[in-house]
C-alpha cells in the first residue's frame, strides 16, 4: 500500500503571511484531488493543525492527522511517529505547498515507481526536498531524524543506505509554494487547480512585474540575471526554452539543508557587491548588466547575517517596503522596486528553481 502524508500547518501571524497559508491550504486540497485521480495512491494523509484545512480535506475523503496549535513542532520526528503509528511502510512525504502544479501522471509515476522498489528513497531536489518517497517505513528509525524536511532525503540515503532515485524532471514535482513571489507566477499559470484558481480571484495580485520579467524572456536582444540556489538541469531547461540571454549566478546550493544560514557560514559575491555599493549602487549595477533579475534574497540576507521574520521576507517579494520592520530589508526592497532601472522579483529558493520553470512554461503554453 502506498500512502501519501501531506503536512502543512503552523503559525501565520501577519496578513501576508495568512494569506499565503491560505493559499497552501487550497493546494492541498487540488493535491488530494490529484492523487485520488492518479489510481496508485490507496491512502492520503493530511498532518495539520488548522481545523478549517482538516474540515475541507475530510469532505474530499482524506484522514486527518491533526497537531495541537501552538504546541513545539519538529518536523522528522512527527513523520517518524506518524509512520510508526500507522505502519505504514510505502510513503511519500509532500510539504503543502508543492502540488499546485502537479498532475495525476506526476503523483502516479511517484506512486508506481514506489510500489516495486525496495528500500528506496525518491526525492525532488536532494539538496533540498519538499518530496521524499520512501520504503521501508522503518527506515526513519535508522537516522536521526532531521527538524526540516529539505534534509530528510540525504539523511536517509547516508544513514539508512536507501538507494537515492531522482523523479522525472516535471514541472509539477519541482513547483513549491513557499514565498508570495510564487503565487505571483502561479497567477499567470494556466495549470491550477479549482481550488486554487478560486483563490486566485478572490486575491487579486499586481503581477506587473512578473509580465515584465516574461517580455524580458521573448526578447533575444536582452539578458535576464538568474540568482541564488539555482541547480544546473534548471539552465540547460532554461537555455533550450528562452529567447532572451541568461546570465546566471548559483551560489549556496544547500544552504539550508546544511544548516549553512543557521551557522552564519553562508557567503555571496553578490552580497560583497551589495555591500560595497549600498542598495541604489547594485541595482543600477545590474541594470548595466541585464534587462531584468531574479534574486533569490533569502542568500542575500544570509551573507549580512540577518535575522528576518518570515514576515518581512515576504513583504519583500511583495514590494511591500513601507510595511517592512527590518531597517535593512526594507531600504534594499525600497530599492529593488522604487528605484531600479530594471523589472527585479524578489524572493527565495522557490523562484529562482520551480518559479522560472514555471514562468517559462507558462509562456509556453500561451504559443510563446
Amino acid at each position: 500500500m502506498v500512502s501519501l502524508v501531506i503536512f502543512e500547518g503552523g503559525p501565520a501571524r501577519s496578513w501576508v503571511e495568512r494569506m499565503l497559508a491560505e493559499l497552501r491550504e487550497a493546494i492541498v486540497l487540488d493535491t488530494i484531488r490529484r492523487a485520488e485521480a492518479c489510481g496508485a495512491i490507496e491512502q492520503i494523509v493530511v498532518v495539520t493543525d488548522r481545523e478549517s484545512l482538516a474540515e475541507h480535506a475530510r469532505a474530499l475523503g482524506a484522514e486527518v492527522d491533526r497537531d495541537g496549535q501552538g504546541q513545539p513542532f519538529h518536523f522528522g520526528r512527527r513523520l517518524a511517529q506518524l509512520v510508526r503509528a500507522r505502519r505504514f511502510e510505502r510513503v511519500i512525504y509532500m510539504s503543502g505547498g508543492l502540488g499546485a502544479l502537479a498532475t495525476p501522471d506526476d503523483l502516479g509515476w511517484i506512486a508506481r515507481e514506489l510500489a516495486c522498489r525496495e528500500r528506496v528513497v525518491i526525492a525532488n531536489n536532494v539538496h533540498s526536498a519538499d518530496l521524499i518517497a520512501f520504503t521501508p517505513g522503518d527506515a526513519l528509525d535508522r537516522i536521526d531524524p532531521p527538524s526540516l524536511d529539505n534534509s530528510l532525503a540525504m539523511a536517509l540515503s547516508a544513514g539508512a543506505g536507501l538507494e537515492l532515485v531522482h523523479p522525472p524532471r516535471t514541472l509539477g514535482l519541482h513547483f513549491d509554494i513557499d514565498t508570495p513571489t510564487d503565487a505571483l507566477v502561479l497567477g499567470v499559470h494556466p495549470g491550477t487547480g479549482p481550488a486554487v484558481r478560486e483563490w486566485l480571484e478572490r486575491h487579486p495580485l499586481d503581477r506587473r512585474r512578473v509580465q515584465a520579467v516574461l517580455a524580458i524572456m521573448d526578447d533575444p536582444m536582452a539578458d535576464l540575471l538568474i540568482f541564488g540556489r539555482i541547480g544546473a538541469p534548471l539552465f540547460y531547461y532554461l537555455d533550450d526554452r528562452t529567447r532572451c540571454r541568461l546570465r546566471v549566478l548559483s551560489e549556496e546550493r544547500g544552504m539550508k539543508s546544511l544548516g549553512r544560514d543557521r551557522r552564519g557560514e553562508a557567503v555571496s559575491l553578490m552580497g560583497y557587491l551589495w555591500e560595497s555599493v549600498g542598495d541604489r549602487g547594485l541595482f543600477e549595477r545590474l541594470g548595466l548588466v541585464a534587462a531584468a533579475a531574479l534574486l533569490d534574497t533569502r542568500v542575500l540576507f544570509a551573507h549580512r547575517r540577518w535575522e528576518v521574520s518570515q514576515s518581512d521576507r515576504f513583504l519583500s517579494d511583495l514590494g511591500e517596503w513601507e510595511s517592512i520592520d527590518h531597517p535593512g530589508v526594507r531600504a534594499f526592497t525600497r530599492a529593488a522596486v522604487e528605484e531600479s532601472p530594471i523589472p527585479v522579483l524578489l524572493g527565495g529558493h522557490s523562484l529562482v528553481s520551480g518559479g522560472v520553470w514555471a514562468l517559462v512554461d507558462a509562456r509556453l503554453r500561451e504559443g510563446g
